[in-house]
């Protein structure tokens, strides 16, 4: 699927691992806790999925669980690939997409966000961050309530 995301950036969305021409390096985590969407909120640019930059030498699975913690204290108990997308920008890069279920949730002190922020149903609107009201993350939200453990 191609998009321009809000920021008028060509956007290439792949539901199929390997069709990206460049690496990811950054990833995003869509999942529930307790039946809620676990998404945080970022300082400037709203509510979002957690997500980041994978550090040097740190494989894309660990980037997630890292970055979910340390931007929502959850615990990740499962992580699975679901898509990836590429943003064409003057340095393009890629983002995986991972799907998550979360066992636990810590209490701590926030520094890349506010903390996590925990909604029965996602009703995108002027709160959450641009990155979540493109055409690429309606698909991608689309293509997670298709998945059978995710309909609750």
């Amino acid at each position: 699927m191609e998009y321009r995301d809000l920021n008028g950036c060509v956007c290439r969305l792949f539901f199929e691992k390997g069709q990206s021409q460049f690496e990811s390096r950054h990833v995003l985590v869509v999942g529930k806790y307790n039946g809620n969407w676990l998404l945080t909120r970022h300082s400037v640019r709203g509510i979002e999925f957690p997500g980041g930059k994978a550090e040097p030498g740190e494989s894309l699975e660990q980037a997630a669980v890292r970055e979910v913690y340390e931007e929502t204290g959850a615990i990740v108990n499962d992580l699975e690939w679901l898509a990836e997308y590429t943003v064409y920008t003057d340095k393009p890069f890629s983002k995986t997409v991972f799907t998550a279920t979360f066992r636990d949730m810590e209490q701590m002190e926030w520094m890349e966000t506010d903390g996590p922020v925990l909604v029965p149903k996602l009703a995108i609107d002027d709160n959450y961050s641009f990155l979540m009201r493109d055409e690429g993350m309606k698909a991608i939200i689309e293509k997670v309530k298709t998945i059978e453990k995710w309909r609750y």
